[in-house]
């Protein structure tokens, strides 16, 4: 569960910002002929909710219920007590608190008297919940509406550019307070998730790749043990709901430090020219520094508030150059394994 603060600020997220979302959303649905819209969460698939109401659910499932008109619906399996909290951390919505979320939406959806239900990510909707809404409702029609979502949503506004500006900030102070003097990957890593919390981070994940000679794989405290001679940092956190990610990699010799920095200045110095594409940017960008093993690119994607969009393998798909993005990237530089990322573009 989210263990840092939660707070609505007005300044940073106005009501007025929400609601031309979520107009956006509904001219998109009006053009595919759909009635109303509805979104699954859970811990892992908050991005949705967050983008058109402000709130990041967490621990809990629930379901966001959009009709065409009137106010929006989150109906979530928490407790009744967290309720009145939820509602004053969430600008936009009303709060309600069921044991059974999929069938209470059903039964709005059947006094409305929707008939084509925009459901987001369909393949991916428990089928439970489907089979609840349409038993309240009989007679509906189910149809995807992720599309009509992305077309939304895939271009950041002014103010998820100005949170990820912070968060990118915070992500970044954070991987720069490690101990790198420290023997032990927790010790290691302590002071970055310290850095975040006190920042204002309302979620963060700390994780260490303690030897980057066997493996780039990042684990949690309770795997971590002895540092490497090369080793790196990942911070993922969420200010006031929008995700970043930051990584760096460290050397204990002095020598080898200079060329990691290389690399992660050139990880900051990236950006994507006129014309060009990712493959050719991160080519042109950590060419000259050795072999390029991987790269991949993150981006807010349906319900996930960072999901691959573009990637080495050419097996991600969906990535927008216009909006910012993780760039992950790992390279062989001086005989070496380096991995490093931020988020570009904004």
């Amino acid at each position: 569960m989210r263990r840092g603060l939660m707070a609505w600020d007005p300044q940073e997220v106005p009501a007025s910002a929400l609601a031309d979302r979520l107009a956006r959303l509904r001219a998109e649905l009006a053009r595919e002929g759909v009635d109303v819209f509805v979104a699954y969460t859970n811990i892992a698939r908050g991005g949705s909710v967050w983008w058109l109401t402000g709130f990041t659910p967490y621990w809990n499932e629930g379901l966001l219920y959009a009709p065409a008109q009137g106010e929006m619906v989150f109906a979530t399996a928490l407790s009744k007590r967290v309720a009145e909290w939820i509602s004053s951390v969430m600008p936009a919505g009303e709060v309600t608190t069921t044991p059974r979320p999929s069938a209470f939406i059903g039964e709005h959806i059947a006094r409305d008297g929707a008939k084509r239900i925009g459901i987001l990510e369909l393949d991916d909707f428990p089928a439970g919940h489907a089979q609840a809404i349409l038993q309240a409702a009989p007679g509906v029609e189910l149809v995807d509406v992720t599309e009509a979502f992305a077309r939304a949503r895939n271009d950041s506004d002014a103010v998820e550019r100005l949170l990820l500006t912070k968060a990118d900030a915070l992500a970044q102070a954070a991987c720069g307070a490690v101990d790198v003097s420290s023997a032990h990957a927790r010790d290691f890593i302590a002071p970055a998730e310290s850095v975040a919390r006190l920042g204002g981070a309302e979620e963060c994940f700390t994780l260490v790749a303690g030897d980057l000679r066997s493996s780039r794989a990042f684990v949690r405290t309770d795997s971590m043990g002895s540092l490497g001679e090369t080793f790196a940092a990942r911070v993922s956190l969420a200010y006031k709901g929008a995700w970043t990610r930051h990584v760096r990699s460290f050397a204990k010799d002095a020598g080898v430090q200079q060329s990691m920095d290389r690399a992660h200045a050139a990880l900051m110095d990236f950006s994507l020219q006129s014309g060009e594409t990712l493959a050719q940017a991160v080519a042109r960008t950590f060419g000259s520094l050795g072999e390029v093993n991987n790269w991949v690119a993150e981006q807010p994607r349906g319900s996930y508030p960072l999901a691959p969009v573009a990637n080495m393998a050419e097996s991600a798909q969906g990535f927008t150059a216009s909006a910012p993005f993780v760039l992950d990237v790992e390279l062989v530089t001086d005989g070496r394994r380096w991995v490093g990322a931020r988020m570009i573009g904004l």
